[in-house]
């Protein structure tokens, strides 16, 4: 005998989506009520044929999916004006409606909208005055929904950076992980336990500069999936104090040079690239930055020359001649001459030697003596990214 055909009733977007919810929360709660009451069909032969499609394949913990069928007569047809249910299979095997009834379109298609709160399995049922139909089950796995930001992009070897998020659901004693990648693979570095709000927060340290890769994760539990978020990657760096000085008879605008200095140590085609940042200090730092008159230059080592500027120790020491008036054998802007007597001679003090051009045509690498020539290169006041990569300091 056909079960009785259920009353069609149509709801309101907000109507639907309360008594939605409700029935998620009646299913997992194991709540019994006159309205919902798990369901059975009798053994008689089904008239019909109904498909069922959940679209997307996997939810997010609190966003909705939908449950799609068209419903066709023994001969294939469509059938319109149908009522039909949407069900989930409980944990004793019974089946609960949790949308419906929908009545299907001309085109014999109806779709129902579902917000499970734990992996469940679905089906659509269609019961009519000349029989009933169902659909096959339809999986909906329903992952944990996570967020994690880190609170900067980029942060000095040794210091802390806080990463924080949340999670939904948040059981009692639910713990996120926070994993770094390392050699190909992710690493356990911290672990946070998630606040009955559902937030969370972790501290990481960096002991090396470069680029490092976290993501955050929360394992499968209590029916919903593992739920991973991705941050942005990290910029670690080593960070470099330095003053500005002068010696000797410096008739330069000393505001220019110290200006020109910071601009070319901020510029993230220079040293920057190598994870290096510089911060001017009032006296003393990491080294000296010095315009020198060109007579002086010599006076810092014997190796250094009056025409060039040098480094030596913790001084870059720049010469006030060819800060105002470049080279004769470099055949680029002054500008550019100075960003790259700059970079070069800061070059020296991170720890790199002196280059060759790589080919004719080619960028001259910054570590080149380019005041003293391009052997066939082109002006390049940048370190090229073999020499940002060599960086050893």
């Amino acid at each position: 005998m056909p079960l009785p055909v259920p009353t069609v009733r149509l709801l309101s977007p907000v109507a639907a989506a309360l008594a939605i919810a409700l029935a998620w929360v009646i299913l997992l709660s194991g709540t019994a009520t006159a309205a919902i009451e798990p369901t059975t069909v009798e053994a008689t032969e089904a008239t019909g044929a109904l498909t069922a499609t959940v679209k997307p394949a996997t939810v997010t913990y609190g966003s909705a999916v939908t449950l799609s069928g068209v419903l066709t007569d023994p001969a294939g047809s469509v059938v319109a004006g149908a009522p039909v249910v949407a069900e989930a299979q409980t944990s004793d095997g019974l089946w609960t409606v949790v949308a419906g009834p929908v009545a299907t379109d001309p085109a014999g298609q109806v779709t129902l909208p579902l917000a499970p709160t734990a992996s469940s399995v679905v089906r659509l049922r269609h019961d009519g005055d000349v029989g009933w139909a169902l659909s096959l089950p339809q999986t909906v796995p329903v992952r944990a929904a996570l967020s994690a930001a880190m609170n900067k992009p980029a942060v000095e070897v040794g210091r802390p950076v806080r990463v924080a998020g949340s999670l939904a659901p948040a059981p009692d004693g639910a713990v996120v992980r926070l994993e770094r990648r390392v050699d190909g693979g992710w690493r356990k570095v911290a672990a946070a336990s998630v606040a009955a709000d559902g937030t969370w927060s972790a501290t990481v340290t960096a002991g090396v500069a470069g680029f490092e890769r976290y993501r955050v994760v929360r394992g499968a539990a209590a029916g919903v999936g593992e739920a991973t978020a991705g941050l942005a990657r990290l910029d670690v760096f080593r960070l470099h104090r330095y003053s500005v000085a002068t010696r000797g008879r410096v008739t330069a605008d000393l505001k220019r040079f110290r200006d020109g200095v910071a601009e070319t140590y901020a510029d993230p085609r220079g040293w920057r690239g190598a994870h290096h940042r510089f911060r001017e200090v009032r006296r003393g730092g990491d080294f000296t930055v010095v315009l020198a008159q060109a007579a002086s230059v010599p006076s810092y080592h014997p190796i250094c020359s009056a025409f060039y500027s040098c480094r030596v120790g913790r001084y870059v020491i720049i010469n006030q001649d060819r800060w105002r008036s470049g080279s004769p054998y470099f055949p680029g802007e002054l500008l550019t001459y100075r960003r790259m007597v700059v970079n070069h001679e800061t070059g020296h003090w991170l720890g790199r030697g002196h280059a060759s051009c790589g080919g004719e045509g080619r960028l001259a690498p910054v570590m080149a003596q380019q005041s003293k020539g391009l052997g066939g290169c082109r002006p390049n006041p940048w370190p090229l990214p073999r020499e940002v990569r060599a960086v050893s300091r």
